[in-house]
């Protein structure tokens, strides 16, 4: 009974940090949700501009779709996801406060950031689909409920990478410097500008480890292209997201008693 009522403290003291971190980011001022669409759009226009009318770039596979549906599908959950994780490495020093003075678990803070960041792109992701939808774009709506848990896969490897940056980022404050440009050629070694099959044979098969690769494939797969590709592929994708979950949930609580000494 009392593990009970401790884990029902513990979710409504989650949704409370979920919301509170909405409201703080995006909807205590106009400017931060307008900037939550206007941000992708504008990169989305600019990446579209400089690929499809600077470059011709041309990717056979979407010939019959266009270049920017074929980006816009893969580019908002890319978002959410690297935001969601640069957002979470700094959580816990710039919560400090909450450390200490009440008593809760410490995990909570970098999770809720990755999901309040996650809700709310989401949102714009459903957005952009809908205009593309309006402007001839043939989104497989169908196929949506199994865009579902690709999403949520992926919202447990945001949680796992933020568990550990946060971490490490209490006592090596430079990782928020070396993060972004870490996420930003992680960006550009996906899949998500250009057809994995534009790379060089060799690379292809260092670029099949690439996680967010399988979850960009497997989106346009099923909203684009109406495909079911779920396999052996995405069980071993499963297996090794909640085995990296667990070590980093471990890490994450070895670690979180010394948090203290140097907030």
């Amino acid at each position: 009974m009392i593990k009970a009522n401790q884990r029902k403290l513990d979710l409504v003291f989650f949704q409370n940090l979920v919301i509170r971190q909405i409201r703080q980011d995006y909807l205590e001022n106009m400017t931060g949700f307008a900037w939550l669409i206007l941000q992708p759009m504008i990169l989305l226009a600019v990446y579209a501009f400089v690929f499809s009318t600077i470059f011709k770039a041309r990717i056979p596979e979407a010939a019959d779709i266009g270049f920017v549906p074929y980006l816009a599908i893969a580019f908002w959950p890319w978002t959410a996801f690297s935001e969601a994780i640069l957002r979470a490495n700094t959580s816990i020093t710039a919560n400090g406060a909450l450390i200490g003075k009440i008593a809760f678990a410490t995990e909570q803070i970098p999770l809720a950031t990755v999901t309040a960041t996650f809700i709310m792109h989401l949102i714009g992701y459903g957005a952009v689909l809908i205009v593309l939808q309006l402007t001839g774009t043939n989104i497989h709506w169908l196929y949506f409920l199994l865009v579902i848990p690709v999403i949520i896969l992926m919202w447990v490897f945001a949680c796992a990478i933020a568990l550990f940056t946060s971490a490490i980022q209490v006592f090596v404050r430079d990782v928020a410097q070396i993060l972004p440009p870490l996420m930003t050629f992680w960006f550009f070694t996906t899949p998500i500008l250009y057809a994995a099959s534009y790379l060089p044979d060799s690379v292809q098969v260092i670029a099949q480890w690439n996680p967010m690769a399988w979850f960009i494939a497997r989106l346009r797969e099923l909203l684009l292209f109406g495909e079911i590709n779920f396999g052996f592929t995405a069980l071993a994708m499963v297996l090794f997201i909640t085995f990296f979950a667990w070590v980093s949930i471990r890490f994450f609580r070895r670690f979180s008693g010394h948090f203290e000494d140097f907030l």
